[in-house]
């Protein structure tokens, strides 16, 4: 399934919001509660995926240590990373994946260590420093970024017309794949359908009736359809308006 894209367009409004991630880091470290709790939360769907992954297994919140070790983690990520360069969540994923293989040991677990997932220069005790972290990014392809970049400002132009904005979306995004999968669906088949594709376009809103009578079932709800309106809606614009570093990103082009 596509990544997570709430996780997303936290990064998304981050990056082009006007602050970038590592000043907030930066405002968090020097003694800014505020910053420091926002950043956790905001990148809470970061610190999940990473400590699955890491874990190779879907983790749940109040159930699995893993978290509490991660979000952790993350905060002693922010207290060490002392750089404004770009690097910061490559730093804190390696933050994250060291102080579980920690938990790991102590738990004398050892074979659900998945030391299979890190890279051979990760397999130190020490962390790398902010200035190696930046390193990471050194290969970067910045021309896919600008394009991603512009990409996501004329997707935010257009859900501007829906009057949506991204937040609005991280809002309404769907907390459970099944139902995230069923709405990206949904997107799917407005954005594929003519006569739904040239209502969303001209009329500036989901055409919802519409879906009622096309779609089957709990998908046609016109409860769930209202709740997941501004992420259907998003999703479809993206669609439909050919946003194709966005559906690459996103692993929409299905």
């Amino acid at each position: 399934m596509s990544p997570v894209i709430d996780t997303l367009i936290f990064s998304f409004l981050t990056l082009f919001g006007g602050t970038t991630l590592e000043s907030r880091v930066a405002s968090a470290r020097d003694g800014d509660l505020q910053a420091r709790e926002d950043l956790i939360r905001d990148y809470t769907p970061f610190i999940l995926k990473t400590a699955s992954s890491a874990a190779r297994r879907y983790l749940v919140t109040g159930r699995d240590e893993e978290i509490s070790v991660a979000l952790s983690a993350f905060n002693e990520a922010i207290s060490a990373y002392a750089s404004l360069r770009p690097g910061f969540l490559a730093f804190a994923a390696t933050v994250i994946r060291r102080r579980l293989i920690d938990f790991y040991r102590r738990e004398k677990r050892r074979d659900e260590v998945p030391f299979s997932a890190l890279s051979d220069d990760e397999e130190t005790d020490e962390l790398p420093s902010s200035v190696e972290a930046s390193r990471m990014y050194a290969n970067t392809d910045w021309s896919q970024i600008l394009e991603r970049r512009d990409d996501i400002e004329r997707w935010k132009e257009i859900l501007g017309g829906f009057r949506l904005t991204l937040k609005d979306v991280v809002r309404s995004t769907p907390k459970h794949v099944d139902a995230r999968d069923r709405a990206i669906r949904t997107a799917v088949l407005v954005a594929s359908d003519p006569a739904l594709r040239s209502k969303l376009v001209e009329q500036k809103k989901l055409p919802i009736d519409d879906l009622v009578r096309a779609l089957p079932g709990e998908v046609a709800s016109r409860k769930t359809l209202e709740r997941q309106r501004c992420y259907i809606t998003a999703i479809a614009v993206i669609l439909t308006h050919d946003l194709s570093s966005l559906k690459e990103f996103l692993n929409l082009g299905r």
